[in-house]
Formats: structure tokens, sequence, C-alpha cells
């Protein structure tokens, strides 16, 4: 094979005609034309006609059989032509997907869901689930093409994480009960299994969450470059964070400079078990100081994963809120109601949480904490772990209802995700306690 032949090969799309089996039908116009793609086993039929493309699979391998699919498949398409009768529907996966998309724009305007959850499925559609299916007649999918595509989803570099290929299969699904309940597709395919993965949350131990603190009060006014060094041919042999004052060496990405706020975050997401996307959507008229019995923030954050219950947070989080509120105060920031807490010279939120992610990886770099015990690479979602983990082993009586409800999640999750994790000399005090007689 020649090197322009491997190239058409990696550039054209697995729904395309494979060239070598263009055929046409004897007798036929030369706009009726059967031919196989990557994305099926079977033939597929093409038409011309009144200014449409018009594709359909055969369903069968067998070439003579598709042959005579494809002269009644003309027959078909001129009877309705002569009927006046649309010859088109507009039925293509794309055309579905945009619908659902469309939906979604409707429930964040409604309220019903946050702009992150529906950028989060815009990106997965129009990244991979779109181009895949592309114009595929949405009756033409059936398991075989489902099962390719999640093939298709396990192969790719670096690898998904099972719950992200899951999220892509669930986005297709989406897709296609759309399309059955508005009665364009006549029946639903049945789905491939995906399985589930209970991966355990990564979080700081006691020892590790105190070195966090300490480093990142250190490095307050520090300034890194990240670097990338490429070799002749153009490819990334390196990338990484340098302090400015060191040799310079590849191109300069970014600069990032280490502020308080990430000494703040690392003492304020434990406390208050909140989310990175409620972080930097938190504004003052979400926080409510609470003096009585205890001391406590009560937090009323917007909606996020389906949940938007009010969270209760550790006395130490009041603290980090007054302390961060006279800061931004004193350089002359914003401290009012609708005024965020987290950089409120900001507007664009999802900047703030990029800050604060570059410095938080320069952290654990210095510190060698980029990955947990397990290999799981930690980020800042790492730190709200970290606050439900230190309450499962250190809080007195801490149960799961509790627990989930205050931190936006449910007691599975808890049970799945963070109580598996607690060793048994982590709770040696309820394996060695004794019941005591009834007398």
């Amino acid at each position: 094979m020649t090197d322009k032949q491997t190239t058409t090969n990696k550039t054209r799309h697995r729904t395309q005609p494979i060239a070598e089996t263009l055929t046409y039908v004897k007798g036929y116009p030369r706009k009726l034309t059967l031919y196989k793609c990557d994305a099926s086993r079977y033939w597929q039929v093409r038409y011309y006609a009144d200014g449409k493309v018009m594709r359909r699979s055969t369903k069968t391998e067998s070439k003579r059989e598709a042959i005579e699919y494809a002269k009644k498949y003309y027959d078909e398409i001129n009877l309705k032509r002569a009927a006046g009768v649309a010859i088109m529907s507009r039925t293509a996966f794309a055309q579905c997907a945009e619908h659902v998309l469309e939906s979604q724009r409707g429930k964040l305007a409604r309220g019903q869901l946050t702009k992150d959850t529906v950028d989060i499925v815009t990106y997965r559609l129009r990244r991979s689930v779109m181009p895949y299916f592309g114009n595929t007649d949405i009756n033409d999918i059936h398991y075989e093409h489902l099962e390719q595509y999640l093939s298709h989803l396990s192969a790719q570099q670096p690898p998904l994480s099972i719950s992200t290929i899951g999220a892509y299969m669930r986005l297709v699904k989406r897709v296609l009960s759309d399309a059955y309940k508005r009665r364009l597709l006549t029946q639903m395919p049945h789905m491939p299994t995906v399985g589930t993965e209970d991966a355990a949350r990564g979080y700081f131990t006691a020892r590790e969450y105190r070195k966090l603190y300490s480093r990142a009060k250190a490095l307050i006014g520090k300034r890194y470059q990240y670097r990338v060094v490429r070799d002749n041919d153009g490819n990334t042999t390196h990338a990484d964070y340098y302090e400015e004052q060191t040799e310079k060496q590849g191109k300069l990405i970014r600069t990032v400079t280490i502020t308080r706020e990430l000494r703040e975050m690392i003492v304020f997401m434990p406390n208050t078990y909140i989310r990175p996307t409620d972080l930097k959507n938190l504004k003052h008229k979400h926080v409510e100081i609470v003096r009585d019995e205890y001391t406590y923030l009560r937090l009323n954050p917007p909606r996020s994963k389906k949940h938007d219950g009010t969270i209760v947070s550790m006395k130490m989080a009041v603290e980090v809120y007054e302390r961060l509120t006279a800061y931004n105060k004193s350089q002359g920031r914003g401290v009012s109601a609708d005024d965020y807490v987290f950089y409120p010279q900001y507007e664009n939120r999802g900047y703030t949480l990029k800050l604060l992610q570059q410095q938080f990886d320069i952290l654990l770099r210095e510190l060698d904490l980029e990955y947990g015990a397990k290999g799981g690479k930690r980020t800042i979602y790492s730190l709200r772990h970290t606050g439900i983990m230190f309450r499962l082993m250190y809080g007195e009586k801490m149960d799961y209802v509790t627990l989930a409800r205050n931190a936006r999640t449910s007691a599975e999750m808890i049970d799945r995700f963070y109580a598996s994790q607690l060793e048994s000399e982590q709770n040696i005090d309820l394996i060695q306690s004794r019941r005591r007689r009834i007398r």
C-alpha cells in the first residue's frame, strides 16, 4: 500500500464508502450505487435525487441480495416522487441529536439543569457521538452498530474510564429514546452492556493534608512557567512547570502565580464538602454565618448534580470565609451579595477554576503527591473526597444518610466510593467494642 493510500484510509470517515466496493446496478442510473463502509458489515445503497443524497442499509452481506434490495429501493423512491410524497424523512442521527441538545438548552433556561451539565452533554455529543453516527438513518442503527461504537470508545488513547464510556453510551441511548418518543424510530435497539467500575475516591491522608496546607502557604507569590519541549519533528518530548528564575527551556505556554486563594481553597473545600463547580459559583448570598451552640456556615449554592440541599460546614470554614472576604475587601474587590467568594474580579468562572487547578497541580508536583496510593491522579476534587473521608474516619457516630445529604450526594455513593476504603484499623474502636449486658 502506498503512502497516499494509507493517508486516504486514515482520513476517510468510517461511514464513507470504501472505494473498491463501489458498485453500479446494471440497467439503472449511475446515481444508484452500492458500497461497503467501515461502520457496518452490510452493503449500503445510495441514491441521488432532487438535490438530496439518500442512504440506507440493505441489511445483507450478500452482494446479489443487496443488488435486488437496491432495485426495490429505487422503485420505492420514484413511486414517492410520482405521488408527491417527501422522499427523504428527517431521521438522520445527527438531526435527532440536535433535538436532544435543544431540549437540554430548554431545561437550562427553566433552571432544571446547570450550564456545566449542558456544556458536558454538548461537548460529548459533538466531539464523539455525532461524528461517529453522522447522517446514518436512525432506523438503520442496530445492536451491532452500537457494539462497534462501544469498541471504538474502548480503543481510545489515552484510555477512557469505564464511567466515561458509560456516559457516552447513555447519550447514544438518550438520542435513540428521544427519537422513539417522537415516533421517528420504529423500534428501540438493544444496548450493549458497558458494566460498572466502583473506583474508590482518592483522598489525602492527614499527614499529606498538613503538607498541602503548609507548602501552599510557603509558595504564595512564587511564579512558575509551564514550558513544552519538542523534538525536531515537532513531537512533544517533555512538558512541565519550572520556577521562573530557573534555566529556561522549550516554549513558554503560560505563567502561573501561586495566590493565597490556593491555601484558602485547601482548607475551605474539605470543611464544606462542596464540589469544585460549587466553589467557583459560590456567591456571598449563598453563605450565611451561624453562631449558636455551634459555629458554622450555612451554604445554599446553585443546584448541582441534581442536588440542591443546604450544606452545613465545619467551624474552620467560618474562619476561612471571613479571612478571604476581608482580603478581597482590602484589595478593592467586591464583597456584596452578588459577588463571588473566590476570585470575584473574574467574571469567567471557568477561568477561575482553571487558575486554581493549575496552582494545585504545581503544589502536588512540588510535594510528589500527584498520584494516590492506588495510582489515581489527584485533582481539586480530591479535597472534597478528603473532607468526606475525614468525617467517616474521625466523626463520632457519623451515619451515611446525614453525611450524604450534607455533601449533596447519596448514601449509596458514600458506601460504594468512600466507606469501602475504610481499613479495619481505622475502626478499631468498633472492632473491639462490646455490648453492655442488660441486668
